[in-house]
């Protein structure tokens, strides 16, 4: 998501992870907000943006300036080998991260609260990709409490500008441990806690340390917290 909603997952769970991606928004809550270069100076809040404007959205979370500051391979990476493994991209909002993931030889469930989101992921895989990558893309339409996943069903999960969306995060994070193979992983990427040119206002952003104190309350171990590889974002990273 990846920003998604608040009593709900994701824009890109919204959400997305806010997302929620990340990553998702919905009608009902805040979206993540990916400035453009000439606005760059200035964190810009989500409530400018019209959540009920689904292009503005699509727009926001493909802003090709994205691709400088968030990095989709450095995080891709901490996975490691993805052939024929299963990723949830969990607030997939417009696929930002499920199309990646599926090109290095995953299978991805591209997972969201937001139907529209998931209708678009359906037309790109159907446009943009080759038949045999698109054949590896599977949408699923989720709850605000519940990724709907199976148990032991998943290799890794990621969870990108999503957090603050999720709903009851220790229970959610616990459902995804389930979901998990053993020595499973899950990746959670989100906006750094600080005045930033780029994501959602101050309010919408999540301490790591609350983070990491959730996931050991869900049963995860081996958490570690990066701070420093991303420019305006922290890394975590779970074990199962």
């Amino acid at each position: 998501m990846r920003g998604t909603i608040n009593s709900s997952l994701w824009p890109c769970l919204v959400l997305v992870l806010v997302g929620l991606s990340c990553n998702q928004p919905s009608p009902q809550g805040p979206v993540e907000v990916i400035s453009s270069t000439d606005t760059a100076e200035e964190p810009v809040s989500e409530s400018t943006f019209d959540l009920d404007n689904f292009q503005r959205l699509v727009d926001t979370y493909e802003d090709p300036s994205r691709q400088e500051w968030q990095n989709p391979g450095l995080i891709m990476d901490r996975l490691g080998d993805l052939d024929q493994k299963t990723i949830a991209d969990i607030g997939a909002g417009t696929g930002y991260f499920t199309f990646r993931l599926a090109a290095q030889g995953a299978t991805v469930i591209a997972i969201d609260i937001d139907e529209r989101f998931l209708e678009y992921i359906e037309q790109r895989r159907a446009e943009l990709y080759r038949q045999d990558t698109g054949e590896n893309i599977f949408t699923r339409l989720s709850l605000a409490d519940d990724p709907l996943l199976d148990t032991s069903e998943i290799d890794h999960a990621l969870l990108v500008n999503t957090y603050y969306f999720l709903v009851s995060p220790v229970e959610y994070l616990a459902k995804v441990y389930d979901a998990l193979k053993e020595e499973g992983s899950l990746i959670i990427v989100d906006y750094n806690t600080e005045n930033i040119p780029v994501g959602p206002a101050e309010e919408f952003k999540v301490d790591p340390g609350k983070i990491k104190a959730e996931l050991e309350q869900a049963g995860f171990t081996s958490i570690t917290l990066d701070t420093s590889s991303l420019k305006y974002q922290y890394l975590i990273t779970a074990k199962k």
